[in-house]
């Protein structure tokens, strides 16, 4: 199992990273080089960032293979994200706890009080409308007010002054109820913020995982080791003693701040934040700023994919349960979709209204995190001749079995999440149910060209010569 600079050095052999040495400013040119190299999907190291006094990395796991990479898989065999949620499954199942030791590369350089400066950190500020200069790759630290157990996650954190930042928490995340208890009970709270942790932590962190669960037990199994920690300076936070950089703060809840950043949907984003105040920041002697592009861009996506595991997982999980007769199911989590999920599932219906009641009864239903109407932006059912994982099969399906405009169904006005950005202030946003099955009526004229036997067919047996012989 690789660390960060291990994966670098994995990526940096075989020639997946670009060294760019031409001096970059960081508000819109960094980013536009970095958007250019992730096209290609390779990592990238900035030696030269006007201003600042470290370099920056990125592009690190922009594809799922460097996950694997990171998690062991050799470079070449095959790693998929099923592979990925499947590692994730298991990691759950057998988790390591971290352990407490008395330091790390870390805390080579330690600043605190007049030392501590944002301006020598090279954050980039990405598209015209942002708020400022985005910190995006952090591993956010905090405890539960509950049970005092370390939280982890990924929050997009402004920039605002020499120490001074807002820890953005979205609706989905656990920091966000740690926030409003802290609020609620008139007191600040400590964060920390480590930049360039092992993989196998970034990867958790950006998990969606049970309350019960910690993410540095889950990233721990994916390691295969437990990750160490070390002693905040200024808390009594424990942080990872292997990162890049750590940045301890104290988050103060009477002032807040509205920010904005362009989303991996391919639209802006509003948030509220309290400020945070930065009490210090630790590093290793030669650290990297690691950096990940924001908006539709494919490291920010492939690590959002973390998240969605466990969201296609409650919502094909709740519809299982519920409607027993669905054959198959796909839940669609994808940024060509924007920020909704689309949910096909395949059955072998009785009649023809069976498909749209289930329709009506699957936008009805909780689907783990929220109900699925407020996340799901449209419901497609098929015959189950038809692969629910392959969309081209699916689209095949809607526009040769549908020949009644009633298989459509728009529904209007349904609360959504925070997320869907079109969704109308007090009326919400409109749904789709499509039934693609075939007509009971239809279903000789429609059949589909099958060759028999094709599926058992394997290729390779007929290009082997000695078996051909």
């Amino acid at each position: 199992m690789l660390d960060f600079r291990g994966l670098v050095k994995i990526l940096e052999e075989r020639g997946e990273l670009y060294r760019i040495s031409r001096a970059v400013a960081p508000k819109f040119e960094m980013p536009a080089v970095m958007e250019q190299i992730e096209k290609q999907r390779k990592a990238f190291i900035f030696e030269n960032v006007k201003g600042a006094k470290f370099p920056v990395i990125g592009g690190v796991l922009n594809r799922i293979e460097c996950y694997g990479w990171a998690l062991g898989i050799r470079p070449g065999d095959p790693f998929t994200a099923r592979d990925m949620d499947a590692r994730f499954e298991k990691a759950k199942a057998s988790r390591i706890a971290p352990r407490v030791v008395a330091t790390g590369p870390v805390k080579d350089v330690v600043r605190t009080g007049s030392e501590i400066n944002l301006a020598d950190i090279p954050v980039p500020t990405v598209f015209e409308l942002d708020s400022g200069a985005f910190i995006t790759a952090a591993c956010g630290f905090s405890r539960n007010p509950h049970t005092g157990q370390l939280n982890v996650g990924v929050y997009r954190t402004l920039i605002l002054g020499q120490n001074i930042v807002a820890v953005n928490a979205s609706s989905l995340s656990d920091l966000r109820t740690f926030y409003q208890h802290a609020e609620n009970n008139g007191t600040s709270m400590p964060i920390a913020l480590a930049i360039g942790v092992e993989p196998a932590l970034q990867m958790a962190a950006a998990c969606k995982l049970p309350a019960d669960q910690s993410e540095l037990d889950v990233a721990g199994a994916l390691q295969g080791k437990a990750i160490d920690l070390v002693k905040c300076e200024t808390s009594d936070l424990l942080v990872p003693a292997n990162a890049e950089m750590i940045f301890e703060g104290r988050v103060d809840f009477s002032r807040k701040i509205v920010n904005t950043l362009g989303e991996f949907a391919g639209q802006y984003g509003p948030e509220t934040a309290p400020v945070t105040e930065i009490t210090a920041i630790t590093h290793r002697k030669d650290a990297m700023f690691y950096s990940i592009l924001a908006g539709k861009n494919p490291e920010h996506n492939t690590l959002g994919s973390m998240a969605i595991f466990s969201i296609q997982r409650g919502l094909a999980g709740a519809l299982r349960r519920q409607l027993p007769q669905i054959r198959d199911i796909n839940v669609y989590l994808d940024p060509k979709f924007g920020s909704m999920a689309h949910i096909v599932f395949s059955i072998a219906k009785s009649n023809d209204a069976e498909p749209m009641e289930m329709i009506d009864a699957a936008f009805r239903m909780a689907g783990g995190f929220f109900p699925v109407s407020h996340i799901t932006k449209r419901i497609v059912v098929v015959d189950d001749d038809v692969n629910v994982h392959d969309l081209e099969d699916v689209e095949w399906a809607i526009w040769t079995r549908i020949g009644d405009a009633g298989k459509f169904r728009v529904i209007p006005d349904v609360e959504s999440w925070e997320l869907e950005r079109c969704a109308k202030e007090g009326r919400g946003s409109m749904r789709v149910g499509v039934d693609a099955t075939m007509d009971m009526a239809d279903r000789d004229k429609l059949l589909r060209p099958v060759i028999p036997g094709a599926g058992k067919v394997q290729l390779a047996d007929y290009l082997n010569k000695e078996s051909a012989a």
